[in-house]
């Protein structure tokens, strides 16, 4: 596996929060060495909208990045999308905006809504196609493009990012893999951390393999592990425990070691609620602090 030229960033996903608690947590480990903060954008969750969310925070930290965990791109018409990117990098003065891509899953959430639901295959086709439409909006000052669910004819939204926004895809099967590869920034393994090392390298193996089909250097695309960490007495053991990185904080930098020396560079934790506070301070200033 190839270990990128990337240093190891840290996000935390905020999960379900009340508007001040989102504020004080994402300022919180902004102050403690976070790099990201990650916000859900499926509608029946119990959560506020992701995109207004985000911004709210976003105008209220000062270098933290906003993403989300995924945004699945059939909740919004591609172009607006791009618009909205657009905006809240120009409103953060640029290098703050991360897209997070999904294909979508888990039918109901969208057909209860009314949105069509296609094939996995469909759904694969739709985001490739909405990659396209949103860099071509992004870098032109008029875009055309025809893809089977979305398109534009001499489109523009008006106004730039300041400058490239990354565009990442939630993917875990072998065609989106490769196509991660080929055309994203980055890669958010979907699904929960991979149950194995050998599961881990055989998804970065496919990832690799699309980048260099495509005349990518594979170590020019970032993986990120979206899971948790916990310090408990349970966990005092130390290792994985399913998703979640346990033990003592010396413990937590091997586990992050290993993954690191497999070719991840980008983690997005959340953190037990009791004591969730000192969780993320403890991890910003003994885990984050020492990881490079």
């Amino acid at each position: 596996m190839t270990k990128t030229d990337f240093p190891l960033t840290f996000g935390l996903n905020l999960g379900n929060r009340t508007y001040p608690e989102a504020m004080e947590l994402a300022q919180l480990a902004e102050g403690h060495g976070f790099s990201r903060v990650t916000f859900s954008d499926r509608p029946p969750d119990p959560s506020l909208e992701g995109w207004t969310l985000g911004t709210a925070v976003a105008v209220q930290t000062s270098t933290v990045v906003i993403a989300h965990n995924t945004l699945n791109v059939p909740f919004r018409n591609v172009a607006l999308t791009a618009k909205m990117a657009a905006t809240l990098d120009v409103i953060t003065g640029g290098g703050r905006v991360e897209l997070m891509l999904g294909a979508g899953g888990q039918a109901p959430h969208y057909e209860s809504i009314g949105i069509p639901f296609g094939s996995p295959g469909e759904r694969f086709q739709d985001l490739c196609d909405a990659v396209e439409i949103m860099r071509g909006l992004w870098a032109n000052e008029m875009f055309s493009y025809q893809g089977r669910s979305y398109s534009a004819t001499d489109a523009t939204i008006g106004i730039k990012p300041v400058g490239p926004i990354p565009v990442w895809i939630g993917a875990r099967r072998p065609r989106m893999m490769r196509y991660t590869g080929a055309e994203a920034d980055g890669w958010l393994k979907n699904g929960g951390w991979p149950a194995s090392i050998e599961e881990l390298r055989e998804l970065v193996g496919l990832l690799e393999a699309g980048a260099e089909q495509a005349g990518r250097d594979p170590k020019s695309v970032r993986r990120c592990l979206n899971g948790g960490a916990s310090f408990t007495a349970a966990a005092a053991e130390g290792g994985m425990t399913g998703s979640t990185i346990v033990g003592e904080p010396a413990t937590m930098l091997e586990t992050l070691g290993t993954y690191r020396d497999e070719g991840i560079d980008t983690f997005q934790l959340r953190f037990e609620e009791d004591g969730l506070r000192e969780h993320i301070a403890r991890f910003g200033d003994e885990v984050i602090a020492k990881a490079n």
